[in-house]
């Protein structure tokens, strides 16, 4: 293969777009018992995803063996129209190859005709027709508002290849909640499988690979986030919290790393509520939180994603047990300052979103 052949299928596979519609069917999840009630039809919808690959110019690209990455329009029909409405999302998705990565020489094969299957990661906004109302909807008390985070998760094989397009097949969960920013918010949860047809010509093609960039394997961050929640009952005032993190994280690969960490939490919302079941006023200071976290992270060059596990070490009240987790994202915004976006949880139960910012120590 000579570079010029290789330079022009790496520019012609990067460039082109496809666009994959998928029609799907399934069902809202009842994942609380308040919502068996509502879950009164299979649900039903398409998505259409526009997509292309990432170009190669940087070294995630080969690291993930050649993602697709795009913009994924999804319309579902929940099935209950009167009170859970349709919804409707626009949110980045990020396809992941899961076959083994194949090498010609000192290129990376991408695109093979044959069997491949992928997972879909996507994040953007969600709008649903129906919400929570005190006096016209009181009974689905599951999205307090119509605006809402939309996250997916799926997997797609694909089934057959033709010369103009493919045929694909998987599984998806669309997952819609605002983060307890407006209550009530258990979220809804969609489970389907879809069938899709990808159009764009299909061909195998080839890419100079990147020699691996020098990263530090110990990494030492302390940031602050802070959210703002509801509590019951619903329409009420938000509660301002806020979490100060200090993180060790050690690089096992280009690709991920393990940590543990502390967080000092403080949320204003626990003393209405320790009121409320006391009936005892107490100081900000007594409902101080102190946590351990356990940390993993998955790395997309400046971003990254953060899955924790948290432990109380110390919280007098245990209103929400002793487990908490963390899930989001993180942006390097240079080489010592970053971002945060994460959604703080009890299991299945939102907190509150976070947004912050931090500083790295690398070595």
């Amino acid at each position: 293969m000579t570079g010029t052949l290789a330079s022009r299928a790496q520019l012609d596979s990067a460039a082109n777009w496809c666009l994959a519609i998928s029609p799907h069917g399934g069902f809202v999840m009842p994942h609380h018992k308040s919502m068996a009630h509502l879950i009164q039809g299979h649900s039903a919808g398409c998505h259409l995803y526009a997509k292309r690959l990432v170009d190669g110019t940087k070294y995630w690209h080969e690291a993930y063996n050649m993602p697709e990455h795009g913009l994924d329009f999804t319309f579902t029909n929940t099935g209950n129209p009167a009170q859970l409405g349709q919804q409707y999302s626009l949110s980045y998705l990020l396809n992941l190859p899961l076959n083994g990565k194949r090498y010609v020489d000192d290129y990376l094969r991408i695109t093979p005709r044959g069997y491949v299957h992928w997972l879909g990661l996507g994040l953007g906004m969600g709008y649903s027709t129906k919400r929570w109302d005190l006096e016209t909807n009181h009974q689905a008390a599951v999205l307090g508002s119509q605006l809402n985070v939309a996250i997916s998760l799926q997997y797609a094989t694909r089934l057959f290849s033709f010369r103009t397009g493919e045929l694909r097949a998987g599984l998806r969960m669309s997952h819609l909640s605002n983060g307890s920013f407006q209550l009530p918010n258990l979220g809804t949860n969609n489970a389907g499988v879809f069938l899709s047809y990808v159009a764009g010509k299909n061909r195998a093609s080839y890419m100079k690979v990147i020699p691996m960039p020098k990263f530090e394997k110990n990494i030492f961050s302390v940031g602050v986030v802070s959210g703002l929640k509801e509590i019951a009952p619903p329409t009420g005032r938000k509660y301002a919290a806020v979490v100060l993190s200090a993180l060790f994280e050690r690089r096992v690969s280009y690709k991920s790393a393990f940590g543990v960490g502390l967080d000092g939490l403080y949320d204003s919302s626990l003393r209405p509520l320790i009121q409320q079941r006391t009936d005892e006023l107490v100081a900000p200071i007594h409902v101080m939180q102190l946590g351990a976290v356990f940390s993993y992270s998955l790395f997309f060059d400046r971003f990254a994603l953060k899955i924790q596990q948290g432990y109380y070490l110390a919280d007098a009240w245990r209103i929400n047990g002793s487990l908490y987790h963390r899930v989001g994202l993180r942006y390097n915004l240079g080489h010592h300052m970053y971002a945060q976006l994460t959604l703080k949880t009890h299991f299945a139960k939102a907190d509150y979103g976070e947004l912050g910012i931090g500083y790295v120590f690398r070595k």
